[in-house]
């Protein structure tokens, strides 16, 4: 038998195809981040209150179109659905080149991230499809992977172009970008909609279905841990997450630093997940992993806020380089398991519902914590923000740990 290591999914002819595509996708969903912003800030020279609504309109679509979209992910052919929804966004795109003002533009930001909303679930689907069950841990690990690569390069190459070009030529190669997944996501093969091969009591009721997902997720212990662990985690992240660029000043760090601490954690983000994905002995308990993963990440978190508030390394890029880095690493210890829980415990006829609820608890985190943490950072200070992050991350962890008790309800059997 031929032993198994991260990349062995890729010799499935299919899902490489997969995997090929969610490159491109991903890298063109993240390469207009800044756009936008310098869009409305530096071409329409508009305020705080503009980029807010922004932001929300991206956040918005998880939460409340998320939910009721996947219905019809489960009810309809998983390629079907990534090939309708990729095409919807290329149109997106050219709305987006053409978009004379704020009024336009937030419906299509809101748009492109509905999609978004709908391709998630659907990729979750076909994934679930694709990839036999004992090589989901190695699949899941190189999707986040991608992931996280993607999070890092689009926004740097779509600062890049936007250096020594303009919002249009970012718009015009991310459109591009999609049109290849596009072509590549043709070759993927059919697959029925998991919902249509099941016995349905009576006549289907949409409602039903929704709520269908909600109960399975939070009626299954495991899966319950799991999304209260990582909504939990993403809230406390998001009280800090856009502080980043003043908190490099707060560690005696300049611009060139930023880059290097920023590139530092993508790295270290793939990295992590190339590992968690060659060594897979956490699956027989992920939730313990996850919840290590919390303490860790809480004390990088603690050494953050040392920084910003008695100096410590202050100045010190080489120090805060492999900080950041290994943060980074360290992050993929919960997001690695969480997706491969979300395909292993989850039956197929429900898995574009469950993956959409899952990614509404995240965003009700998303659209929340930024206020909040701009409230503590005027009251307390930011370092003393990076200080509470880190302590209620760490209680986090603990707090999780304490569920191994509870070995037999929080162990993964791998459903078929």
């Amino acid at each position: 038998m031929m032993k198994r290591n991260v990349f062995t999914p890729l010799r499935n002819r299919s899902y490489r195809t997969f995997f090929l595509s969610q490159i491109f996708a991903d890298l063109g969903n993240w390469l207009d981040l800044l756009a936008i912003g310098a869009l409305i800030t530096f071409t329409w020279n508009l305020g705080l209150a503009a980029n807010s609504a922004a932001v929300i309109a991206m956040g918005a679509p998880f939460l409340f179109v998320g939910p009721l979209a996947s219905v019809w992910v489960d009810r309809l052919s998983c390629r079907t659905v990534l090939l309708l929804s990729t095409g919807l966004r290329i149109l997106v795109i050219a709305g987006f080149l053409l978009a004379p003002n704020l009024y336009v533009l937030l419906p299509l930001i809101f748009l492109k991230s509905s999609l978004a909303s709908v391709i998630e679930p659907a990729r979750q689907s076909m994934l679930r499809h694709l990839v036999d069950q004992e090589e989901m841990a190695e699949a899941s690990s190189l999707g986040q992977m991608v992931n996280n690569g993607m999070k890092m390069i689009g926004p740097a190459l779509g600062g890049l172009l936007l250096t020594y070009s303009s919002t249009t030529a970012v718009f015009a190669v991310e459109g591009v970008l999609f049109v290849i997944a596009l072509l590549i996501m043709l070759r993927l093969p059919f697959i029925p909609a998991a919902a249509v091969n099941r016995e349905l009591d009576g006549k289907p009721s949409f409602t039903r279905e929704v709520t269908e997902g909600i109960r399975f997720l939070f009626g299954n212990r495991l899966m319950r841990s799991a999304v209260m662990i990582v909504g939990l985690s993403m809230f406390i992240i998001f009280l800090y997450d856009g502080f980043f660029p003043p908190l490099i000043k707060l560690l005696g760090l300049d611009v060139m630093d930023y880059g290097l601490v920023t590139a530092a954690l993508g790295c270290g983000s793939v990295c992590g997940a190339l590992l968690v994905g060659q060594f897979t002995a956490w699956r027989r308990n992920p939730i313990l992993f996850m919840a290590f993963g919390r303490i860790v990440s809480g004390l990088q978190l603690l050494i953050v806020a040392g920084g910003a508030i008695y100096g410590v390394g202050y100045g010190n890029t080489i120090f805060w380089v492999i900080n950041f880095a290994f943060a980074g690493a360290v992050g993929v210890g919960m997001t690695v398991p969480y997706a491969y829980l979300i395909q292993t415990q989850t039956p197929p006829e429900l898995i574009g519902r469950v993956s959409a609820v899952a990614m509404a608890v995240q965003g009700i985190a998303i659209l929340t914590a930024p206020s909040i943490g701009a409230v503590l950072g005027e009251w307390l200070g930011l370092g003393w923000v990076f200080g509470l992050a880190g302590a209620l991350t760490v209680l986090l962890g603990v707090a999780s740990t304490l569920q191994r008790r509870e070995k037999k309800d929080l162990t993964v059997s791998v459903r078929s």
